[in-house]
């Protein structure tokens, strides 16, 4: 009888164990999973295209500007409700240097074509992004895919263009493969594609379609 009873006790201490371990699972698992993480890589752009004069000049359209590649550098914060969390969400801010590149240039208008060399211009393009993440919440790989709305400042210069600038919405989509090495620390590799049109002012009217593809890898860090 004794011995009963002290089973019995130690079977309810035990219960109570695995009951607090459970509750402290279920709160680590509730705990937001944050971090930030830095990158670089490589930008791929394609050539600008739908290239018309705006304003006076709408009358004008020019033949495809090609892009040179460029560095791309970049830093990101994101945020789900938990470790296990599918969906989260991540803003990042990232810089590039797409110059148009030397050329043969065609522009056409009310009174013909004519073409003649471009000497090219530089380019600088920050975004600034909210994405919308998607992941499988493995312990050591974590696939993920996201979409979100991006603000594109660019600013173009050159002997021929003057200078003009143009803050535009566009899109921004990604696609990528994270590998923990720590508790706290990621390695990533990622895929970007961006798209935004731009009307650069003050001295250069003109009209564009922007596309680019960015290879990058990086370092996150959890807290």
């Amino acid at each position: 009888m004794v011995k009963t009873k002290r089973l019995a006790y130690w079977a309810v201490i035990l219960g109570l164990f695995i009951i607090s371990l459970m509750g402290e699972a279920a709160a680590a698992d509730r705990r937001p999973d944050r971090y930030i993480g830095l990158y670089g890589g490589l930008t791929i752009p394609e050539r600008m295209q739908d290239v018309r004069g705006t304003g006076n000049f709408s009358a004008l359209t020019f033949t495809d500007l090609k892009l040179a590649r460029s560095a791309i550098l970049g830093a990101k914060l994101g945020f789900f409700r938990s470790p296990k969390s599918w969906l989260g969400v991540e803003t990042e801010f990232f810089y590039t240097n797409p110059h148009v590149k030397q050329q043969d240039l065609t522009g056409t208008g009310p009174g013909g074509s004519l073409t003649q060399n471009f000497a090219g211009a530089h380019i600088r393009m920050a975004t600034w992004a909210l994405n919308w993440i998607v992941r499988y919440p493995g312990e050591r790989f974590q696939p993920y895919a996201g979409v979100g709305f991006g603000i594109f400042w660019a600013r173009i210069s050159g002997p021929d263009f003057a200078t003009g600038a143009d803050g535009s919405p566009g899109l921004n989509a990604l696609g990528g493969m994270r590998f923990a090495l720590t508790e706290r620390l990621a390695l990533f590799g990622e895929y970007k594609y961006n798209q935004a049109a731009f009307d650069f002012g003050r001295n250069v009217t003109l009209h564009t379609l922007y596309q680019a593809h960015h290879f990058v890898g990086g370092l996150s860090l959890q807290f």
